[in-house]
This record gives structure tokens, C-alpha cells and sequence, in this order.
């Protein structure tokens, strides 16, 4: 089997950080490239480094190339609250990026692809209460629609080309170590940032509303076990961490 060597996109953001940190203790530095949109100076990542964006299609299979990539952790998103912004483009970043990443990983034959879905495909249909795995999805957010494609696109790429593309729907994640990024959820961290900077803060939510929120080295753990679990396994897995959240 060749050596693991892995890409993340969007790695400057609130998982990419933390994600980037686990998978080099997993892997060493030498195998884990982290890649943004932003200058290397404006993220807290260290180690290699590539500023990419994730639109540039043909930069972004050269690199993967390049580097000899196996796997790919698509993180970079316009989230809930910065997409309903610029909708056109927060459609645009979304999907493209994604399409993407699934035809490079069609063409080269990587190994796995991971790409995080939300809580957001869900919309005001879906039962509340012991949320079922498959059941009525109408987001009505930009951010929540694209996810929703974005499953079934990676469904359609499993089925029809073999793309092994592993997902985990993220519900709010709370963090202190990166700044919020534009999440429905992101008052649950940047009430902390106020706290500190102004000793106040105003949500925009109302008092009653009640939202799901994982901790983030949580999220972490789940990511990294369902990427590491073999294929003829990963249903089984699957359920075993859904199960530790419970």
C-alpha cells in the first residue's frame, strides 16, 4: 500500500486548525500539507503550508499531483450566516469546490476524500427529536441547500465512478482556539471573544431557541475514525460513533 500523503483545503478555518494539528501527530509533518485562501501569516497553522484556492481547478490538481495526494479533507465553505450574504457566490465556493475535488479524485484515483456536511441540510420538516438518518431535508439557507447537493453528489460519484467520500453531518461546534467563520452556531464561540474584548455580547437568536452542539476535539475524534476505518467496516463504524455521541 503507498504511503498516506494528505491535502487539506480550508484548513485555516475552526476544524482545519485543530484537524491539521491531529492528523501530523498521526502522520508527521512531512505527510499533512495544509492549503487556505489566506496568507500562511494569517492562519495559526504551522509546518507546510500552500495558499490555494479551492475554485482554481487546475492548481489544484497539479498540486495534488504533484505531492502525491491520497487523500483529500475538503473543508472550505462559505458557512450559514456569511453564504445568505453573497448567495451566488456561497452557492459558487460550495459546490464548485466540491465538484472539483470529487472529478481530481475520479481522475487520480485517490484513496478517500473527506467532506464534512451540517446539521444545515435539515430544515424545518425534519423531526426534531431522535433525528432519523434519512428523512425530510428542505434547508432554506444557501449554505443548508448546498450541503444537501453536496451529499447526493457524493453519493452519485460513490455509485457511478467508486469515489470513496466520507462525510459527518457537523452540528454547531464550539471551539475557543480559531475565530467564529460565519456558522448559524458561531454565537456559542464568539460570545466568548466578546466576553473577553467588550465584556458583553448581544445574540441574535432569540432566548428559547435550542440548538445542537458538539465540542470540537469531539468532532476531531469522529473525523479522524471514520477516515482511518477500512471500507467492507465503515457502516459499522459509523454507527459506533454515533452512538458514543449519544
Amino acid at each position: 500500500m503507498s504511503e498516506t500523503n494528505i491535502l487539506l483545503l480550508g484548513a485555516g478555518g475552526q476544524v482545519g486548525v485543530e484537524l491539521t494539528k491531529r492528523l501530523r501527530e498521526i502522520y508527521g509533518n512531512d505527510h499533512v500539507i495544509a492549503s487556505d485562501i489566506k496568507q500562511e501569516t494569517e492562519t495559526d497553522l504551522d509546518g507546510r503550508y500552500l495558499m490555494l484556492n479551492v475554485l482554481d481547478g487546475k492548481l489544484l490538481s497539479d498540486i495534488i499531483q504533484e505531492y502525491k495526494i491520497t487523500q483529500v479533507y475538503h473543508l472550505a465553505a462559505l458557512l450559514s450566516a456569511t453564504a445568505e450574504k453573497n448567495p451566488m457566490f456561497g452557492w459558487e465556493l460550495n459546490m464548485q469546490s466540491l465538484l472539483n475535488v470529487l472529478n481530481i479524485a475520479k481522475d487520480q484515483k485517490l484513496e478517500r476524500v473527506y467532506w464534512p456536511s451540517s446539521i444545515a441540510a435539515f430544515g424545518v420538516n425534519t423531526p426534531r427529536h431522535n433525528t432519523p438518518q434519512n428523512c425530510i431535508m428542505d434547508p432554506n439557507t444557501v449554505y443548508g441547500i448546498s450541503k444537501l447537493a453536496g451529499e447526493r453528489w457524493c453519493e452519485y460519484y460513490f455509485q457511478k465512478y467508486g469515489v470513496d467520500t466520507r462525510s459527518i453531518r457537523y452540528p454547531g461546534l464550539i471551539s475557543w482556539a480559531a475565530e467564529p467563520g460565519g456558522g448559524a452556531t458561531d454565537y456559542a464561540i464568539h460570545i466568548f471573544h466578546q466576553a473577553i474584548l467588550h465584556g458583553k455580547y448581544e445574540c441574535f437568536l432569540s432566548a428559547d431557541t435550542e440548538l445542537p452542539m458538539l465540542y470540537l476535539p469531539d468532532a476531531i475524534n469522529a473525523t479522524v475514525n471514520i477516515m482511518t476505518t477500512e471500507a467492507v467496516n465503515i457502516k459499522q463504524r459509523a454507527v459506533t460513533i454515533l452512538r458514543d455521541f449519544q
